[in-house]
């Protein structure tokens, strides 16, 4: 394990040199960190591959089921992911048949480990959205794992009150849009990927980006929210 390290290391920074080389002379069109934030996806199909080999091959049986489903779950979202940034237009999953599965191989799981006293509240797979004139807004407290979050307020109903939104993700992106007239204070983390709030961004590893609109603290009706994703992309837009 030492060796490989010593050996990976060292590969590693010279890759990474090479690359930044490679694109400075014009040789290639994107710098290594800019691939890392559009071609993130990659390692999700590497991870997922990585679990179905292990679930088919090691000695260790006793979540196969479960662990060939995410994997191929894991293979499959993040295929569709890179064809996307690609310029492809990918693919639709079915996600009304998928998350069902991964409920049933939960609720096994929990089942199996109900002896140890192991048990713990699942987050939310595949897309989730919120939008038009019938959603009335409230706050909003969402745990998601995989996939994509949209929320479009543009058309949406929102109360003479400060709303909270707290969003935790690991993979995927988090698109918000807002009425021109909502103010807004917002508090955003990403571990790898890109941050975009109004006129304002940041990207990279391990980034945050804080923004309160002037108007916020007198204003009745207003949005306070809060974003937190490991992987991925955050947008927050004005509309209208």
């Amino acid at each position: 394990m030492n060796h490989s390290f010593n050996v990976g290391l060292p590969l590693l920074i010279i890759l990474i040199g090479v690359g930044y080389l490679l694109a400075n002379l014009g040789m290639i069109p994107i710098t290594p960190l800019q691939a890392l934030i559009r071609y993130w996806p990659v390692f999700l199909i590497l991870w997922g591959v990585r679990i179905v080999w292990d679930a088919l091959f090691s000695r260790f049986r006793g979540q196969k089921s479960s662990s060939l489903i995410l994997g191929i779950v894991l293979i499959l979202g993040g295929l569709n992911l890179v064809l996307r940034r690609s310029g492809y237009p990918g693919f639709s999953l079915n996600w009304g048949i998928v998350w069902p599965i991964l409920v049933i191989v939960l609720g096994l799981e929990l089942m199996l480990k109900s002896k140890r006293g192991s048990g713990s509240s699942s987050p939310i797979i595949g897309d989730f959205s919120r939008s038009g004139e019938a959603w009335y807004v409230e706050d909003l407290y969402l745990n998601h794992f995989i996939g994509d979050v949209k929320l479009d307020l543009t058309k949406a109903v929102v109360p003479n009150k400060e709303i909270f939104f707290d969003i935790n993700g690991s993979i995927g992106d988090i698109t918000i849009y807002i009425p021109h007239d909502l103010p807004l204070n917002v508090k955003s983390n990403i571990g790898i990927g890109e941050i975009r709030v109004l006129d304002h961004g940041a990207e990279g590893i391990a980034r945050s980006l804080e923004l309160k609109t002037p108007d916020y603290d007198e204003a009745e009706r207003k949005l306070n929210l809060r974003v937190f994703l490991k992987i991925g992309e955050i947008t927050v837009r004005r509309i209208g």
